[in-house]
């Protein structure tokens, strides 16, 4: 039995039986499904070594520590805007920022996880903010029911030192700007050393890794002291004070500072007499006016 089917398409008049039909059906439905079919994930440009990790600690550790390594494996640059963390309690350090990875190139960033009145399982995760690599990876931490025995103060204490350890900028962060940051503000010289270095190296209980300053004897150079203020040294817990650093301090405090250093804790100068003559010279040209940074005015507004 057959029967006549009528389809009108772009003026022409199609008429058969029902092999025609079943033909146009089967077309119909093979549309249909490449249409709806999802289509193949794109590769993403970077390759994350291990995007989830799981950090089980003692009873005794106040902060896990992660580093997330990755390469673009893609022929052209990536750029990473930011990382970061879905808790404050996790803080992200990338490289620089933007983080840029050219074709081929390696890298990895660091992550560390405030573990203080904290016990079980905990889960984080750091979005990686890129244009064209978005991701999100993920921190576990396994930590013992029952906790350590220290202090809130003991735990705050170790907790900044191993964050200045990944960031050496932190202590101008979050809860430490109230003793390391706000107190800079307006002074300068003596005054200035008491407030912003003095917390550290003149502390009744200095941190091992922290110098005494009255100690030391190697030999300088005239830049010493200024390298050391304006930059500090990654890696290590000494920030870098100056204000284009994310530091409290303007270049005029800054030169109040060298020159109380200089004073303070004289050392021995390489090159003799003639690099002596060069460090008065800078010791003379650094007597600051009284001013206060844009740091201390923001924070008066």
């Amino acid at each position: 039995m057959t029967f006549s089917l009528k389809v009108w398409r772009c003026g022409y008049n199609f008429a058969g039986s029902a092999m025609v039909m079943r033909i146009f059906l089967t077309c119909f439905i093979t549309c249909l499904v490449f249409v709806a079919a999802p289509r193949a994930a794109v590769a993403s440009p970077l390759v994350w070594d291990s995007p989830s990790q799981t950090n089980t600690v003692k009873d005794t550790d106040v902060s896990a520590h992660f580093t997330f390594k990755v390469q673009n494996v893609s022929t052209n640059e990536v750029v990473i805007s930011d990382v970061r963390p879905s808790c404050g309690c996790t803080v992200a350090k990338m490289p620089c920022q933007p983080w840029h990875l050219a074709p081929k190139e390696s890298g990895q960033f660091e992550v560390l996880v405030d573990l203080r009145g904290k016990f079980g399982k905990l889960v984080k995760t750091i979005a990686v903010l890129s244009p064209t690599a978005p991701t999100n990876l993920m921190t576990t931490v396994i930590m013992p029911n029952e906790r350590n025995g220290l202090t809130m103060a003991q735990q705050t204490r170790i907790w900044g030192q191993e964050l200045a350890a990944t960031d050496h900028q932190a202590v101008f962060k979050r809860d430490c700007v109230s003793c390391h940051l706000v107190p800079a503000f307006g002074k300068s010289g003596g005054a200035l050393y008491d407030a912003a270095c003095g917390i550290c190296h003149e502390a009744e209980h200095r941190a091992t890794m922290v110098p005494d300053l009255h100690a030391l004897k190697t030999e300088i150079d005239t830049n010493y002291w200024r390298t050391w203020v304006t930059y500090g040294k990654a890696g290590t817990l000494m920030p870098g004070f100056a204000a284009t650093e994310g530091g409290p301090l303007n270049d005029v405090q800054i030169n109040s500072l060298v020159a109380y250093l200089s004073t303070a804790f004289p050392r021995p100068l390489k090159g003799g007499a003639a690099e002596q003559n060069a460090i008065n010279t800078q010791r003379t040209n650094s007597i600051p006016l009284k001013s206060t940074n844009s740091v201390a005015d923001d924070a008066k507004d």
